[in-house]
């Protein structure tokens, strides 16, 4: 036997294919359609259709390039969405929008792209001129037309042939013709309406004005119909007119702004509203306080309702509306409707986080909200509605820190042990500490010294299950350092079904979208009612 043989490995040829041609080549480049999609469109100007590089807010709560708003200013025309108002008669000014601008520099230099430029004078004009529509000749309407083609068209089918069948269709069409004519003339005598009251401040006569104003302000009593075809830009830049101009009487001043409060009852017309520019014009008689006491009611009145749309909350704080709102809602000298109405727009308000900072920054603002929520003297209404915005601030660290500098700790922890309507605020109170005591080692002394521990432990055993008493026990827990508070606020309880108990409901949560009080006349009234109950009512 020898030994075993070694293998070995015996190589053959290798055939290998050739390899696939290579796919055709792709350009690295993105086409300018491709670039357009992908910018944000909030990135974009309005006129010129590409990112901008020094962008302003207008009145309307719209940002534009400046350089847009320059030429429309020497052009003598105004920007789409500003009608009836050009930049070069002084009315219209331009705000840096300095924290959009940030914006698109640090998404320019992620998405790897340069920083837009400001485009040319002659390029601005050129895109306003291509944007600004071209006035139409008054002609006959389409739906005119279609309706009478119909009409004729039915009418020979009908001659022709004499079926049931063909008759009925006939008789429908008629109907739908004769329910479309009456509607277009109705909003005929609607433009008839709104034009009258233009030509009349267009005049100049103090007597027509009022006149006008007064039949305006009956005219969007009437119905919701007649509400939403007279909100036009030309009506909206008339009644921006009175609002401003100080030789019309008092009477006019509150009349316009009585029917602005009643136009911004429908939903459809609150953002035409702000985009007509009448904002600043509200702001200003809002502002008079006693002065001119029913237009600033009135005023109230329709900031609260434009505030009803999330879209315009950052222009309306932006435009200056949170201070005069908050004078209204803590000084008692005014009317109680119009400190309501003052408190549930800056309730509404205080939901957009821009206006959180505005509130918080603004001097004395929290020291005022804590002293109207902890007197006694005042309505049980007003003192909910100013522990309700309250609560909004503390949602973000400005306001935190704000309400502790103004005592806010020590404020609730007497709310929750002595006051009188303790069990209609504790709720309130016991969120605003929740909120305060998210992160915050300073709010751990803050309570211990107050002795807020009481209150809140009786609140977390004797409580009906509920959010509020979940957030009490979270307070504790943060107020004795068992455990640091990770989660939102009140809306997030809200959201949450983990209860102590599975039969245990919620007792209520935050009324972010209400609608305007049952009655624009009566006294507020002693509990809020849930927004199923809420409704919008005409001022008179």
């Amino acid at each position: 036997m020898g030994a075993a043989r070694a293998w070995r490995w015996k190589l053959l040829p290798f055939h290998s294919k050739p390899p696939p041609p290579p796919p055709p080549s792709v350009p690295a480049t993105l086409s300018p359609v491709d670039k357009e999609e992908n910018v944000p469109r909030e990135f974009l100007c309005p006129i010129l259709g590409a990112p901008m590089s020094d962008p302003v807010i207008l009145p309307s709560g719209r940002t534009y390039e400046r350089a847009c708003i320059q030429a429309c200013a020497e052009l003598f025309v105004s920007p789409p969405g500003l009608e009836g108002d050009s930049p070069a008669s002084g009315g219209v000014v331009p705000i840096p929008n300095d924290a959009l601008g940030a914006a698109i520099r640090t998404w320019s230099a992620r998405s790897g792209r340069a920083p837009p430029a400001a485009p040319s004078a002659a390029a601005a004009r050129e895109a306003v001129l291509r944007a600004v529509p071209t006035p139409r000749p008054p002609g006959r309407s389409s739906s005119n037309l279609s309706c009478s083609s119909r009409a004729s068209a039915a009418s020979t089918s009908s001659s022709s042939s004499r079926s049931s069948s063909e008759m009925t269709a006939v008789e429908q069409l008629e109907m739908a013709c004769a329910k479309e004519t009456e509607s277009l003339r109705v909003g005929e005598g609607e433009e008839e309406a709104g034009q009258l009251t233009v030509k009349a401040v267009r005049g100049g006569d103090e007597w027509e004005v009022d006149a006008a104003m007064a039949a305006l302000r009956r005219a969007t009593r009437e119905s919701a119909p007649r509400r939403r075809a007279l909100c036009v830009p030309q009506l909206l830049a008339a009644l921006r007119r009175v609002l401003l101009s100080a030789r019309h009487s008092a009477a006019a001043r509150a009349d316009a702004t009585a029917a602005l409060a009643n136009l911004s009852l429908e939903p459809e017309n609150r953002v035409p509203i702000v985009r007509a520019g009448v904002l600043p014009a509200l702001v200003e008689v809002a502002g008079l306080g006693a002065a001119a006491p029913e237009a600033c009611e009135h005023a109230a009145g329709a900031l609260f309702g434009l505030a009803l749309h999330e879209g315009n909350r950052a222009a309306i704080g932006v435009l200056g509306a949170l201070p005069p709102l908050l004078s209204l809602l803590t000084t008692g000298d005014h009317a109680p409707r119009a400190r309501r109405d003052a408190g549930m727009a800056l309730l509404h308000l205080s939901l957009a986080a821009v206006n959180q900072s505005k509130l918080a920054r603004a001097p004395g603002a929290a020291k005022n909200l804590l002293s109207i929520s902890s007197d006694s003297n005042e309505p049980l209404p007003i003192r909910r509605l100013a522990l309700m915005v309250i609560c909004n601030i503390a949602a973000c660290a400005e306001g935190r820190t704000a309400l502790m500098d103004a005592g806010a700790v020590a404020t609730f922890s007497v709310i929750l042990s002595n006051d009188a309507h303790r069990s209609e605020l504790q709720e309130w109170c016991v969120a605003a500490l929740y909120d305060m005591s998210k992160g915050s080692p300073r709010f751990r002394g803050l309570a211990r010294a107050a002795g807020a521990d009481r209150p809140l432990i009786l609140i977390a055993e004797q409580a009906d299950p509920g959010v509020h008493k979940d957030m009490a026990r979270k307070a504790l827990r943060a107020m004795l350092g068992l455990g640091d508070i990770n989660g939102g606020g009140l809306h997030d309880f809200c959201n949450s079904e983990r209860n102590d108990d599975d039969s245990g409901t919620m007792s209520s949560s935050l009324p972010v979208r209400r609608r305007r009080a049952a009655s624009w006349g009566a006294p507020p009234a002693s509990k809020l009612s849930s927004s199923h109950h809420w409704r919008s009512v005409c001022i008179d």
